[in-house]
């Protein structure tokens, strides 16, 4: 394959639609796969007599555990009654997501009119706000209402101007489905709605308008990491996501290299490719850029860990682990959904992404315990555990980003350790970085979007455990405290100029519990926390 700096042209299949065709008063948003998946329109509207739907969605809060009746606006003179009613018998609860609906007459524009809860009446939170809009998509989607009217005037006057824009996001987050290998649709019970529209009396605010359409892409490519994350090792390796990554680079007018096995040699990427060398299908790095025109100064950089399916090598997994090691990828399609999300924002900042992809798999040319490898940075590595393969391929990846692109900050997302995941849970992100700034920027970044961080020590007592015996470095540090060693490692791929910051996000990939804004699978975790970064960085 001939493949290099340039753009490479490989051939590809059709992938699942990704738009957002703009209109003056429409949007239409694609769900992200391609099987008859369900589609979610959004529809700007005034609220008036001529607005129909299946149901109207009026936000509500609660005080000394009673719905405070809402204002009615705009709404024909039975309807307000029976929001009265509703207010009145409605007592609500402290969380927010409650909903309370009543049926209303067939002379009314709506089947149904809903009340859904913000929480108490208090500063309003927009995860509060995201929850409730979750929510409503979900009461929706089990009673069929396939055409939701929002009274977002309400919604701004309870919670503030943000909350169209975090309203949207819920609902968008919430309506994912992964139906690219189904072979029928009619099993599912609660089809997500197929409209939402944002209605207010005088109309929507350009403003308001314009938060609503960003929200939705956001939204929209987080579900894109999601749907990439869901595909199996079978579907995705690390040639054909180098195909999905290109296509969409082509649509949404990123600029796309890949790097196949040969050159990946001719940089002399050992650990990257001592990992993808036991594998029939050969690793691959991708690289994506953003680069607005009139952008000046040094790039920041984004750096995934792909690992398309990890069996652990010779130092195997056990059955049950190995089953989820699809999402071993999903660090890398964070990356791939916030560069296509800058790209349709059009953000103002030149950015990188570059996507280590490899199969872990085992062979007769696979690396085994107690190998030595030469990294590209000239450093040697001592191979004590093949299951520690995803900081292999960092090595390569970070060393490349920082002398090829010299950048601003450089952030790698990985689902690196199990020992994260025991520290810190499914409830935040461990965060590793060596400059004070740029951690407290993600972590704002983390606390806004609901994508959240803690951050751990890079303090170089650690630095010990990685200490080589017969090479530089050992890929593992022992039991005790290994997210942290893990990142250590890391540390010694990127110099002390370089402003970096690692986020292991093995606890937050992916889940096996349903909440309201995602199904069980993966999370898609990062993408609204990197593009808020982006969006807030000078």
């Amino acid at each position: 394959m001939a493949c290099g700096d340039s753009v490479c042209r490989l051939p590809h299949r059709t992938l699942p639609a990704l738009h957002l065709a703009l209109k003056t008063s429409k949007i239409t948003i694609s769900m992200p796969a391609s099987t008859q998946a369900p589609r979610l329109t959004l529809r700007f509207a005034r609220l008036d007599r001529a607005l129909r739907g299946d149901v109207l969605v009026v936000p509500v809060v609660i005080r000394q555990g009673k719905v405070v009746p809402p204002p009615t606006e705009g709404l024909p003179r039975e309807l307000a009654e029976h929001a009265v009613s509703l207010a009145a018998r409605h007592h609500g609860a402290k969380q927010p997501g409650s909903v309370d609906d009543v049926i209303l007459p067939r002379k009314l524009p709506f089947a149904r009119l809903a009340f859904v809860g913000l929480g108490e009446e208090r500063p309003i939170k927009m995860a509060d706000v995201r929850t409730a809009a979750a929510a409503a998509a979900e009461w929706a989607a089990r009673h069929r209402a396939a055409k939701i009217v929002l009274d977002s005037a309400v919604l701004e006057q309870l919670a503030g101007s943000d909350s169209i824009a975090a309203w949207v996001e819920g609902a968008v987050l919430s309506s994912f489905r992964f139906y690219e290998h189904r072979s029928q649709l009619q099993d599912d019970s609660r089809p997500p709605a197929s409209t939402l529209v944002l209605a207010s009396p005088r109309g929507m605010t350009a403003r308001a308008r314009r938060a609503a359409e960003e929200a939705a892409v956001v939204a929209e490519c987080v579900n894109l990491a999601r749907a990439l994350g869901h595909e199996p090792p079978n579907v995705i390796n690390p040639v054909t996501l180098a195909r999905r990554a290109q296509q969409l680079a082509r649509r949404h007018k990123l600029r796309c290299s890949i790097f196949d096995e040969r050159h990946l040699k001719a940089r002399r990427m050992g650990a990257f490719l001592a990992v993808g060398g036991g594998s029939a299908t050969p690793p691959r790095m991708i690289v994506l850029e953003h680069k607005p025109s009139r952008t000046r100064g040094r790039p920041i950089v984004l750096v995934g860990k792909a690992i398309t399916h990890d069996t652990g090598g010779y130092s195997i997994k056990p059955t049950a682990s190995m089953v989820e090691m699809k999402y071993d990828k999903c660090g890398g399609m964070a990356v791939l959904g916030t560069m296509v999300a800058a790209a349709r924002l059009k953000l103002p900042r030149h950015v990188i992404g570059v996507i280590g992809a490899a199969d872990n798999a085992i062979s007769g040319e696979a690396y085994r315990p107690g190998d030595i490898v030469r990294s590209m940075s000239g450093k040697t590595i001592e191979v004590l555990d093949t299951d520690a393969e995803g900081r292999m391929v960092l090595a390569d990846c970070l060393h490349y980003a920082e002398k090829t692109y010299s950048p601003v900050a450089m952030i790698d997302l990985a689902t690196l350790t199990g020992s994260c995941t025991v520290a810190l849970g499914d409830a935040c992100a461990g965060l590793f970085s060596t400059k004070d700034a740029l951690a407290d920027a993600l972590l704002k970044s983390g606390e806004l979007t609901g994508d959240r961080l803690w951050r751990m020590p890079l303090w170089p007592v650690y630095r010990e455990q990685i200490a080589g015996a017969d090479a530089d470095l050992k890929n593992v540090g022992g039991r005790l405290a290994g997210a942290i060693t893990a990142a250590m490692f890391l540390k010694e791929f990127v110099s002390d100029q370089t402003p970096w910051a690692h986020l292991d996000i093995a606890g937050v990939a992916n889940t096996t519990k349903q909440t309201p804004l995602c199904p069980a699978g993966a999370t898609g975790f990062g993408v609204r926390l990197l593009v808020d970064y982006l969006r807030r960085s000078d």
